[in-house]
């Protein structure tokens, strides 16, 4: 069954950077991600994956195998569809429903965003 899962983040100054946690599913089909605002969301394997990431601009591209599932960028309360969806997975030493997250303001102003991911359930 489809279902919709969000997390707000606290206030973050426009440019900055918080990392949230999603509670998803050990592995889910990513069918949209949606945002409260502008921003660039992106969606890791771990939270080693999303260490390893955190510095990298948001005009480089993720290199292969480094855990990045999925990334949008919106211009503003936007939702972004997966066509087709992305699998999307835990590859924590054990597997969690835990769905890791960065969020990068980018609406001009500080603001808590909020990120609602639709998803698939794959694997219980």
């Amino acid at each position: 069954t489809r279902t919709t899962r969000a997390v707000t983040t606290g206030s973050i100054a426009n440019g900055a950077s918080a990392n949230a946690t999603v509670t998803g599913f050990t592995g889910y089909a990513l069918l949209s991600i949606q945002t409260s605002a502008a921003a660039w969301v992106t969606v890791y394997t771990s939270t080693a994956a999303r260490t390893a990431d955190a510095s990298r601009a948001i005009t480089d591209d993720p290199v292969p195998g480094s855990g990045v599932l999925a990334e949008v960028i919106t211009t503003g309360a936007q939702t972004q569809l997966f066509t087709p969806g992305v699998f999307g997975y835990s590859d924590e030493t054990s597997p969690s429903t835990d769905i890791y997250i960065k969020v990068v303001n980018r609406s001009g102003s500080t603001a808590a965003i909020t990120v609602t991911l639709k998803l698939l359930q794959l694997e219980a």
